[in-house]
């Protein structure tokens, strides 16, 4: 008889996230889906392209936005804004996020294999 799979008891990892506003927030962050894994991967391309010059403002709503839409997958439900972001997170934030929000992926990665 074939087992069964119940998704709603399956073990999943976060990442958890304590923000820099008045409540100190704490987010525990989920892996993402897989169309916000594809707007982190065109989001790559706006990165560079704020790299390359820094008062390219498309592309640093684009990093905001995909950071609010990455963090709002919480285990809480807790919905994340680019307006509240824009006004806790400077540039160098956002950037730190993604860099360490990638290592956990990765890491989710590895730990499966």
């Amino acid at each position: 008889m074939a087992k069964s799979l119940n998704f709603n008891n399956v073990k999943k990892q976060f990442f958890t996230v304590t923000l820099a506003d008045e409540k100190n927030t704490t987010l525990m962050i989920g892996t993402p889906t897989k169309a916000i894994m594809d707007d982190l991967t065109l989001l790559q391309k706006s990165m560079e392209s704020v790299n390359d010059d820094n008062s390219n403002n498309e592309a640093t709503d684009d990093l905001y936005n995909a950071c609010a839409r990455v963090m709002s997958r919480n285990k809480a439900g807790v919905k994340i804004t680019k307006e509240f972001l824009s006004e806790i997170f400077d540039f160098e934030d956002i950037i730190l996020f993604f860099t360490a929000y990638m290592e956990f992926i990765d890491e989710v990665i590895a730990s499966k294999n």
